[in-house]
């Protein structure tokens, strides 16, 4: 935009893409907020190109003849340069007509394509719909009001050192008491040692009805750990599942190779609590993307016992069979309930659960997996 491609924005443009910024989300809730067209945004586009303070038919760089990178150009020179390109690579390209490039009205069907075909490499050839799981699509959700910045700060501050190679570590004595650890049989206290976190991970909310009454605070806390996740620059996926109608559904919050942001966080947040916990089916229908991406651990939140227990079982076995680390977090009201749902989880053949009582506490819980892992 600003005339240049050197890799970093300077700090006089910086300024000029933050207030442009700012003025679009403006426009762009009043334009939702009101119910106003497209043809209502398109006049406002002329006041964020002054506040860039940007030629609005500047491009840079595009393959033109006898244009240089950087150069404004007006809209006959660019369509007298496709003409050219036309008939020079009409052996090439057959016959393209350069009004209709200099439109773009084919864009946008063009671009759609290219997306599904990146989501279907990024699976190996499969699509979204033929691996069994769906994509929340609504852009008008509030996903601040599953924010919770008071815990997102407290466990940036608590794992800073991570960053550098510093870890929870279970101990027979030591700095902090869990008793939920002591309940279960592991060694209850905890202090920090050295060590580097290269795992690669993929979480699975249960979104079942049971949750429904507390899905507020538990989508609070797991974007807490997805948050941190991303500042320890840990590569985790997130999933969910729930039931729509007599259907269960998977639902992607993240892929592996997605940077979390805005768009993930309203995927969770309109993900609504529904249905039972059959684990299995979900198992099955993320089975090819685990054949694909191969995580080191697959860690499952749930706060019920699965409703297939036997059909989990032989699932856990071929997840396993992969090479995969399979682990589960039982949450419950209570220590005693989440130490009774995680023992039931052990049952079926998961290599390692852990209890949970306080919904706040799974960032945690989920991070020391990590560094044990």
């Amino acid at each position: 935009m600003f005339g240049a491609l050197k890799g970093e924005v300077q700090a006089s443009h910086y300024d000029k893409v933050y207030k442009a910024a700012k003025y679009a989300k403006k426009i762009l809730q009043k334009a939702i907020d009101n119910n106003y067209e497209t043809e209502w945004m398109e006049k406002q586009i002329p006041e964020i190109i002054k506040i860039l303070d940007i030629d609005s038919l500047m491009t840079i760089p595009i393959a033109i003849p006898k244009i240089k990178p950087g150069m404004a150009i007006t809209e006959e020179e660019l369509l007298k340069s496709l003409i050219k390109v036309s008939k020079h690579r009409e052996g090439d390209f057959g016959k393209v007509d350069p009004k209709a490039a200099v439109k773009g009205e084919n864009v946008f069907d063009e671009y759609k394509v290219l997306l599904d075909e990146n989501k279907k490499n990024e699976n190996r050839g499969l699509g979204v719909e033929t691996i069994g799981v769906q994509i929340p699509k609504s852009t008008s959700v509030d996903e601040t009001t599953i924010y919770d910045l008071d815990l997102i700060n407290s466990l940036k501050t608590k794992f800073k050192d991570w960053k550098s190679g510093w870890k929870e570590h279970h101990l027979r004595s030591g700095e902090e008491f869990d008793e939920e650890s002591y309940i279960e049989g592991h060694e209850p206290f905890f202090t920090d040692i050295k060590k580097t976190i290269k795992t690669k991970i993929v979480i699975l909310l249960d979104h079942s009805s049971s949750i429904a009454s507390d899905q507020l605070e538990y989508k609070k806390a797991t974007l807490a750990l997805c948050e941190v996740l991303s500042y320890l620059k840990i590569k985790f996926a997130v999933y969910a599942f729930n039931t729509q109608g007599r259907s269960v559904v998977c639902w992607l919050v993240k892929p592996v190779d997605m940077k979390w942001n805005n768009v993930c966080a309203k995927r969770l947040a309109q993900i609504v609590a529904n249905g039972g916990t059959p684990l299995a089916e979900v198992y099955d229908k993320m089975y090819p993307i685990m054949q694909s991406k191969r995580p080191d651990i697959f860690l499952t939140l749930t706060d019920g016992e699965p409703s297939d227990p036997t059909a989990v079982r032989s699932m856990l076995k071929s997840l396993k069979s992969m090479g995969i680390k399979m682990v589960a977090i039982g949450l419950g009201p209570n220590t005693m309930r989440a130490t009774m749902i995680a023992n039931n989880l052990r049952h079926l053949g998961y290599e390692r659960t852990l209890a949970v009582s306080r919904l706040n506490d799974i960032p945690k819980k989920v991070l020391n997996v990590l560094g044990d892992g």
